[in-house]
C-alpha cells in the first residue's frame, strides 16, 4: 500500500513540474471550449433597454406594468433612467443597448384618440436594436390598432379602455418569438447550449489523453532502464507499476476538477447537480483511456509510436462522436456508438439537460462495461509494456 501510494505521489509531483503537459491537458481544452462555444452560440442575450416614463397620466400604471412583466425578462433587461438625457447618455456610452423615452403627453394623446408614439434611441449593435424595436413596435401596434378601431366604431372615451385592453393583450403575448437554428426538427446541440456541448466533448477528449500519460510514463521508464532497476529492489514490482498508473489517474482527476470548476465559474456552464455521476464518468473515461493506451503500447513498444497511434484513435473517436462537427453521428451509421466518447458525452449531456436518471445511468453502464473490457485487455498485455524481454 505504501509503495504504490508513494510512487503515485511522486508521479503527480513530476507531472506538476511539466508546464508543457499542464498547458496541453488543462489550458488547451479550456481554450477550445471558449472558442467553439462562443463561435456556435446561438442563444440571444437580453437587450439592455434604458427606460424613462415621463407620462403621469391614466396609462402610466399599465405602461409600467408592461415593462416590469416577468414574461419579458428573457428578452429584455430594463434599466430605469431618471430623465430623457440620461437615457441618451446610457445608449451613447454603451451602458444600454437601446433607449426608450415616453413623453408626458402620451396618455393625453391616447385618450383624445390621436396617434401616439414613444421616442426610441438605437444603440451600437444592430441585432439588439432589432430585438428592442420588435418589443416596442409590438406594444405600439396594439395601442394604435385599438385606437383606430375605437375611432371608427366607438367614442373617444372608449379609446382609453381600448388602449388598456391593448396593453393587456401585449402583456399576455410574448413580444418576441425565439427560434433556434437546427437540423430538421432538432437543434444543433440537442437540449444543451453550444458551450455545454463542447465542454463535455473536450473534457472527455482530454481525459483520454490524460489516461495516455500512464502508458507514456511506463514506456519512458522502460526505455531509460528505470523499470529494470526497480524490478530488482525488494518491493512489489506490481505495486510500483500500479503506482505509476495511479499517478496518471490522479493527474486526470486534477484535470477534470479544474476544467469543470473553471467552466462553471468563468464560462457559466451549467453541469447539472449530479456531481457524483460526473465524477464517475470522468473516472471511467480516464480508466478506459489508460487501458487503451497500455494496450496500444504493448503492440507499438515505443513511446513515439504509441503517442501517434493513440492520438489518431482518440481524434477519430472524438470526430465520430460529434465532438468536432455536430450531426456527424447521423452520417456514420451508428459507428459513433462504438466509441468511448459517445457514451461519456451522452451521459454528461443528459445530466446537463436534466434528463431522466435512467438515460444517464444507461450511458454510464455501457461506459463502465467498455472500461472493464479494456482494463482486462490492458492487464493481460501489461507485461509487454513493463518488462524488457516479455
Amino acid at each position: 500500500m505504501r509503495v504504490w501510494w508513494t510512487t503515485a505521489y511522486y508521479e503527480l509531483i513530476k507531472y506538476s513540474r511539466m508546464r508543457s503537459v499542464l498547458i496541453l491537458l488543462i489550458g488547451l481544452p479550456l481554450l477550445l471550449i471558449l472558442l467553439l462555444g462562443s463561435a456556435f452560440d446561438t442563444e440571444i442575450k437580453p437587450a439592455k433597454i434604458a427606460y424613462f416614463n415621463e407620462d403621469q397620466g391614466e396609462l402610466k400604471a399599465s405602461i409600467d406594468a408592461f415593462w416590469n412583466d416577468e414574461a419579458n425578462q428573457p428578452h429584455i433587461k430594463v434599466l430605469q433612467a431618471k430623465s430623457e438625457s440620461e437615457v441618451k447618455d446610457w445608449v451613447r456610452e454603451g451602458q444600454a443597448d437601446f433607449g426608450v423615452f415616453i413623453p408626458a403627453i402620451f396618455s393625453k394623446q391616447v385618450m383624445e384618440g390621436d396617434s401616439a408614439k414613444w421616442l426610441t434611441f438605437s444603440g451600437r449593435y444592430e441585432e439588439k436594436n432589432i430585438a428592442a424595436d420588435a418589443f416596442v413596435d409590438r406594444y405600439m401596434s396594439n395601442v394604435n390598432m385599438k385606437l383606430a378601431a375605437m375611432k371608427t366604431l366607438g367614442t373617444a372615451e372608449d379609446s382609453g379602455a381600448g388602449a388598456e385592453n391593448g396593453n393587456s393583450a401585449a402583456e399576455a403575448e410574448s413580444p418576441i418569438i425565439i427560434r433556434n437554428l437546427g437540423m430538421g426538427d432538432s437543434q444543433f446541440f440537442g437540449e444543451t447550449s453550444a458551450i455545454q456541448y463542447y465542454s463535455a466533448a473536450y473534457l472527455i477528449m482530454f481525459l483520454l489523453y490524460g489516461g495516455m500519460s500512464a502508458a507514456i510514463a511506463l514506456l519512458n521508464q522502460k526505455e531509460s532502464g528505470t523499470l529494470h532497476r526497480l524490478y530488482a529492489i525488494p518491493h512489489s514490482f506490481r505495486a510500483i507499476v500500479f503506482g505509476i498508473i495511479v499517478g496518471a489517474v490522479m493527474l486526470a482527476a486534477l484535470q477534470a476538477v479544474v476544467i469543470v470548476a473553471f467552466t462553471t465559474y468563468v464560462y457559466d456552464v451549467d453541469w447539472g447537480r449530479q456531481f457524483g455521476a460526473i465524477a464517475l464518468i470522468c473516472l471511467l473515461t480516464t480508466a478506459a483511456g489508460a487501458a487503451l493506451a497500455i494496450s496500444i503500447a504493448s503492440i507499438a513498444r515505443t513511446r513515439k509510436t504509441t503517442q501517434t497511434l493513440f492520438t489518431i484513435i482518440v481524434f477519430s473517436m472524438t470526430f465520430l462522436s460529434g465532438g468536432m462537427m455536430t450531426g456527424i453521428e447521423r452520417m456514420v451509421s451508428g459507428a459513433n456508438k462504438l466509441t468511448i466518447n459517445h457514451w461519456a458525452n451522452e451521459s454528461l449531456r443528459a445530466i446537463m439537460s436534466g434528463t431522466a436518471d435512467s438515460e444517464v445511468w444507461h450511458g454510464i453502464g455501457i461506459l463502465g462495461l467498455i472500461a472493464i473490457a479494456l482494463t482486462i485487455i490492458a492487464i493481460v498485455r501489461l507485461p509487454k509494456v513493463v518488462k524488457q524481454h516479455a
